[in-house]
């Protein structure tokens, strides 16, 4: 796992004042670091033709090409990476910087954290904000600091007004914007968006991250977007461009007929600005780290990080198809598994630099305002949307709290289904499935005065091996809450029977749908009208919103929630959690106790099948039409 906390380095480089013949001095001060403060003075130790050489090679797309040098470069050496960033490193970290930095490397490496180089330019210095400070070697560890998680390179931008990180559910929501004007050079945007979608669509899968696409180019239509749809990260594909007589930097975006309109960075950050839950700018376009000669705070990125947003990832030479979309997928993979902004690039770096890439790892650029970098917070533990399990623990499915609708009003409908009403729960953990006979014979192996289940096709507490992946069934509402306290203590989760709440909002979704996979009955989206159950997952189309399988058909499936003392339903509608209903004590003082089941079974016809039918059943009761599917309870989550 990458490192996650950190110790700050911060170096602020300025002018010193003086100047050595046609070359400007400036000073490298180490203002605060674990092994304190440290200063050195220094020039730029290259040439005019040198750094043109080193950016012209740098924004290069064709990296394994040869190719000519522009007539006025011929003389210049032709710096590789690695000699670059060594001269960078012997002369901004000559002396005393350079000590204190391997020493605080030494200190946080003790305290079992990275070292965040966070580097601050100040704008004394405006022609220092174009060198690609990314490529820093240092020779002492024989590595650029970058390409480690331990040591993640920063621009810092300093406010007053510190970023709360946001705390989300997942998933992760990216807005992305593709701009392609008719009158500029033509890019292939749609090629790109398909490439980046295939990237992140493992992600996408597994519902940690959405990814829209905004329908056009233009601030209004990014407006609508936000006005309408909550976003994380911002993600433009497009050009870029800095204005020198103006000092401005902007994008490139499209007018009403298609056309190029440049938009500053300021009117940019006017539409941002507002969206409270926008966390982050991904701009992959050139020129988008680019500073100002007068002013290193003019560039886009610059100018959006000052604007309010607490980090812009930005390019500061071209970058090819294939490292971009490394960079994307590594990028919000990283950040999906909650790692802080600049640990994310440092991965996306690393992505980069596994393709036999030499250079194009360095030309991200990461500009921020936060302190320590952790702009989003996602849920820990079992509140994570995906979740380690054992082998034979079953899937469960995250279900995120608020209000949905529960019940069901018509003339088609049971007097026990209504009236339809809104209540709100809390997070939890819903199984993906019923439990199934192989993850009950593991129980059974393990609790040896536990019963079988009251079916003749078991044999020495086994079931049949064609039928491993079927729901169990002939089990009491007993025999399921003594399966569910086993899972507790040999998980540690807290494991238990859905409340018949919890069943439908999972089946149904926050928007009260009729059946699981929408509003009107579809065949073969669920197993019914059949003599015998059939495995889990056979009806991947009749999913709920969530994702949980089965809620329909082929086994009944018990709740924690009373129906009543006998056949007669004791608790109608609406539903209420604390009148007595989820009462798990109730043998304690009724004669006879009846348990909601829900979801219908192979038997049923499909009539008799929707997500807020509702019946009861004696808690012993052992028919072979009826299993369980179980909850985990999130009682700790953030």
């Amino acid at each position: 796992m990458s490192t996650t906390v950190y110790e700050n380095f911060d170096l602020l480089i300025e002018s010193s004042g003086e100047s050595n013949g046609t070359q400007r001095s400036y000073r490298a001060r180490v203002v605060n670091s674990p092994f304190g403060q440290a200063v050195t003075d220094f020039t730029l130790p290259f040439t005019h033709q040198e750094l043109s050489s080193f950016f012209w090679l740098s924004g290069r797309l064709h990296r394994g090409l040869k190719f000519d040098i522009p007539e006025d470069e011929e003389e210049a050496e032709r710096l590789d990476t690695k000699t670059f960033g060594h001269r960078l490193f012997d002369a901004a970290f000559a002396g005393d910087v350079g000590t204190c930095l391997l020493r605080s490397l030494d200190e946080a490496d003790r305290g079992d954290a990275g070292l965040r180089i966070r580097l601050r330019l100040d704008k004394s210095v405006p022609e220092l904000a174009d060198l690609p400070w990314e490529y820093l070697y240092v020779p002492e560890l024989k590595r650029f600091p970058v390409l480690s998680d331990k040591t993640p390179l920063v621009r810092y931008i300093e406010q007053m007004q510190r970023e709360e990180p946001l705390q989300i559910s997942p998933p992760l929501r990216v807005a992305v914007m593709l701009s392609n004007p008719s009158d500029v050079t033509q890019l292939n945007v749609e090629q790109e968006w398909k490439q980046l979608k295939d990237a992140v669509l493992e992600l996408e899968a597994r519902g940690l991250l959405s990814m829209q696409r905004i329908p056009a180019a233009s601030l209004s239509a990014l407006q609508q977007h936000l006005r309408t749809e909550e976003t994380h990260i911002f993600h433009y594909i497009g050009h870029g461009l800095f204005d020198t007589a103006k000092n401005e930097g902007g994008l490139i975006l499209e007018d009403g007929q298609g056309k190029a309109d440049i938009v500053s960075a300021e009117k940019l950050a006017t539409i941002l600005h507002d969206h409270d839950p926008l966390r982050m700018i991904f701009l992959n376009a050139c020129e988008g780290a680019r500073a100002g000669k007068e002013d290193s705070s003019a560039g886009v990125a610059q100018t959006l990080v000052q604007q309010g947003i607490p980090a812009v990832l930005a390019m500061q030479f071209e970058v090819s198809d294939k490292a971009a979309i490394a960079m994307a997928y590594e990028f919000y993979k990283s950040t999906t598994d909650g790692l802080p902004a600049d640990t994310a690039v440092a991965e996306a770096r690393k992505a980069i630099f596994a393709q036999d890439n030499e250079m194009e790892w360095g030309t991200p650029v990461l500009f921020t305002r936060s302190p320590d970098n952790q702009i989003l917070l996602f849920p820990q533990g079992d509140a994570q949307s995906v979740i380690e399990i054992q082998p034979w623990e079953p899937e469960t499915i995250l279900i995120q709290g608020g209000p949905f609708v529960m019940g069901q009003d018509g003339e088609d409908v049971t007097i026990e289904e209504t009236p339809r009403h809104e209540i709100t729960l809390s997070d939890f953990r819903m199984g993906k499935t019923p439990v199934t006979n192989a993850q009950y014979a593991e129980f059974l192996k393990h609790n040896k005065e536990q019963p079988e289940p009251a079916r003749a096709d078991w044999f020495l507490r086994k079931p049949p091996q064609d039928k491993l992946e079927h729901p169990v069934i002939g089990v009491t509402w007993h025999d399921a809450q003594s399966y569910c306290a086993w899972l507790t203590k040999e998980t540690g989760r807290l494991y238990r029977l859905p409340t018949e709440a919890e069943w439908e909002k999972a089946a149904r979704g926050p928007q009260g749908l009729v059946y699981p996979w929408g509003e009107a009955w579809v065949d073969g989206h669920c197993h019914i009208d059949e003599d015998g159950t059939a495995p889990i997952n056979s009806y991947p189309l009749g999913a709920s919103p969530y994702g949980c399988t089965d809620m329909l058909g082929n086994v009944e499936e018990w709740t924690s929630t009373l129906w009543g003392e006998s056949r007669e339903n004791s608790f109608p509608y609406p539903y209420v959690d604390n009148d007595g209903r989820e009462d798990l004590e109730a043998d304690q003082h009724w004669s006879r106790v009846y348990r909601v089941h829900r979801g219908g079974c192979f038997k049923d016809e499909p009539n008799e099948v929707r997500c807020t039918l509702r019946s009861g059943a004696s808690e012993t009761s052992k028919l072979s039409k009826r299993g369980f599917r179980v909850v985990v309870d999130l009682p700790n989550m953030i």
